[in-house]
């Protein structure tokens, strides 16, 4: 029996529009799926003997064509691969589906190819093939049946590929959440590749023939290979990858490569790649050694998930902008407070990412029509960066027609960037002021802490100083409003976001003693200490510190906000204190979690391996890291890794697929 690893496997994932999941331990039980759950057919078929075997993609659907399946006997997650193997008859047959995503190398990370690489002991006339259906190309939806594609097959240097796309191109057409591209083409590689239907697939597999008339509409894309080892390579060229602000950007790699140079890279640069990749990994074995495999399979399970849930690309001044689409929550691009949780992995391999993430939200924050003193929440909606799209004015007139009729539909948000001042269209109830000024400062000290370059902060000092005076006015005892945590609706005087407030100021005042004014620095420094004392004192009279300034010692929350004091070495809490909040939160501890606050019953596994970092104790932090290593093993949702679930029984509550999961990483930090 193959041992679960994970809730879903990544497959082939490099961007939130190149994104295909197995959501199972046998890899021909199910058809593979998108991120978000959209079925995308792909058969992966070995023939030996006279005989075909399916090993990837729903095998009953191919039984009409006398084909059978293959028996898996193997399943493991590396931080880059999922690797299975199989029984094909006399033939044993090793697969390794590859996302090279290193976040140490932008390069690599945003060339847009993943492979599949393979070997077949047993039989030297063996064929394996792989077929790809074109709604890999764009969205499936009620009225879909018009949507022609076109494609074809080339041959390159050593191989061939073939690829397909829409007839009628759409770029950036859509902002929705749970949605791919209708633009771009998507090629696959092999020895011999081309264009088939649904007819041709059908004759190939029940008897060989390979005189394709490829008639139908239901087309695929075909790769046969019969090398004993290889690779088949799937790339996606989305032609155009972000508006950022009315700029329309390509991906990093592909503005001064084409995908053609892409997929000679990787097919002739494999064994530099897999030298590349094993070296990190190696590395980040050796880092996570202290805390053991089940960490590791966490961060396994981390990694690709949170890196392509993020789109890589460069400003036309030459800066790296590195934007989240916020997965299975609203679908903004570069959320604050998804950057925040996910920055650890960051930080760790490359804190210029982590300036990618904030550059967005600076640029806009400066725009007329931003009107508030705090930062905002996002700077769009994917892949748009037309201004936040967040809290918007949901009333009759002039703003209601500003929004999407309904989430999850395909329209394209109006460039709200371009109102003037006074436009009004913000609902300030609606903000999360004290939480995402705190986040960026936060984020700003930590890139500086990591890199050393004090002049990414100084070239906004205006902002960041706009920022800290509201956390002085407001955020000791945060107004109601909402915070990252607002499941359960607004919270009055919440004190883990009073805490991440001082944090907030501490930094700030690191900031501006490393651009040289001490002065400036010992004032917010005395401010956040003041803060931090009276924090402390809310707790004292019940062990742990409650849920809000004015609740009672039968609540409680997770306060994770206090790992950055202690990364960044702001000392503002006392061991002591953390302690006490970790023991609070084990003392709560259920099957798979500690529940996010006295509210509900629901947690957060990125939090909890913060929760986890708070700790000197070896044994407390494996407490909590067990409770998500076995959810990823037992949770009854069949999804990239959920990030917002239930902590008795593992359902998970609405999130997947991420790029908060990056948070996972900050016990090496």
């Amino acid at each position: 029996m193959v041992e679960r690893k994970l809730p879903a496997y990544p497959l082939f994932v490099k961007d939130p529009n190149f994104s295909l999941w197995s959501q199972g331990e046998l890899l021909n039980e199910s058809h593979v799926k998108s991120w978000w759950g959209e079925e995308k057919k792909l058969f992966g078929v070995l023939r030996t003997g006279g005989r075909t075997y399916c090993f990837l993609g729903k095998g009953t659907e191919l039984e009409n064509c006398g084909v059978e399946n293959a028996v898996q006997t193997a399943l493991s997650v590396t931080a880059f691969s999922t690797d299975y193997e199989f029984v094909a008859g006399p033939v044993r047959l090793k697969i390794r589906f590859v996302s090279p995503l290193p976040p140490d190398d932008p390069e690599l990370l945003s060339l847009p190819v993943c492979y599949m690489a393979y070997e077949v002991e047993g039989d030297e006339q063996a064929e394996l093939a792989l077929f790809v259906n074109r709604r890999i190309a764009y969205n499936h939806v009620p009225d879909c049946s018009g949507r022609g594609v076109r494609g074809g097959a080339a041959k390159l240097k050593g191989f061939q590929c073939a690829f397909l796309g829409l007839k009628r191109q759409l770029p950036l057409s859509n902002n929705g959440d749970a949605m791919g591209a209708d633009w771009g083409y998507f090629y696959l590689s092999g020895e011999r590749a081309c264009i088939l239907d649904e007819a041709d697939l059908a004759a190939w597999l029940a008897g060989g023939r390979t005189d394709f008339a490829c008639a139908g509409e239901e087309r695929y894309l075909g790769s046969w290979n019969s090398a004993r080892k290889g690779a088949v390579l799937l790339g996606y060229d989305d032609i155009v990858s972000v508006d950022y602000f009315g700029t329309f950007l390509k991906g990093y790699y592909l503005e001064n490569h084409t995908i053609v140079e892409a997929l000679e890279t990787v097919y002739h640069n494999r064994a530099a790649i897999e030298g590349q990749l094993a070296a990190f990994e190696w590395d980040l074995a050796g880092r996570c050694g202290e805390y053991g495999e089940e960490y590791l399979s966490v961060l396994y399970a981390s990694l690709r998930q949170s890196v392509a849930a993020h789109k890589l690309v460069k400003s036309r001044e030459g800066e790296l902008l590195f934007l989240s689409k916020e997965c299975s929550s609203n679908g903004c691009i570069a959320t604050v407070d998804v950057s925040y949780p996910s920055a650890p992995l960051y930080l760790l391999y490359n804190p210029e990412l982590v300036k990618g993430m904030l550059r967005p939200i600076l640029k806009f924050a400066k725009m007329p029509v931003w009107p508030y003193d705090f930062a905002p929440h996002d700077a769009g909606a994917y892949p748009a960066c037309c201004g936040q799209v967040y809290g918007l004015k949901t009333g009759e007139g002039s703003f209601r027609c500003l929004l999407k009729e309904q989430e999850g539909t395909e329209e394209t948000h109006f460039p709200l960037y371009l109102l003037p001042e006074g436009g009004g269209i913000y609902d300030g109830k609606r903000q999360m002021p004290v939480e995402e000024c705190a986040n960026m400062l936060i984020l700003f000290l930590a890139c500086y802490r990591f890199d050393g370059d004090i002049e990414f902060f100084a070239r906004e000092a205006p902002l960041a100083g706009k920022w800290v005076e509201f956390l002085v006015k407001y955020g000791l005892k945060p107004e109601n409003q909402l915070c990252t945590d607002d499941f359960a609706g607004h919270l009055k005087n919440n004190l883990n976001l009073a805490v991440k407030a001082t944090v907030g100021i501490a930094a700030y005042a690191e900031l501006v003693r490393a651009a040289g004014d001490a002065e400036t620095a010992d004032s917010y420094r005395d401010i956040a200490e003041k803060y931090a004392a009276e924090i402390a004192a809310a707790g004292k009279g019940c062990g742990h510190l409650p849920l809000t300034w004015d609740s009672d010692e039968n609540t409680f929350s997770l306060k994770y906000n206090l790992a950055f004091d202690r990364i960044l070495g702001l000392e503002l809490f006392s061991r002591e204190l953390r302690e006490r909040e970790v023991d609070c939160c084990l003392a709560r501890l259920e099957r798979f979690g500690t529940p996010l606050d006295s509210r509900a019953g629901y947690t957060k596994s990125d939090w909890l391996i913060w929760m986890a970092s708070l700790t000197e104790d070896g044994e407390k932090k494996m407490r909590l890291v067990r409770a998500v290593a076995d959810f990823l093993k037992e949770t009854p949702d069949r999804v990239p890794f959920s990030d917002w679930y239930e902590s008795g029984n593992g359902e998970m509550r609405g999130f997947r697929a991420r790029s908060v999961q990056g948070g996972c990483f900050i016990l090496l930090l």
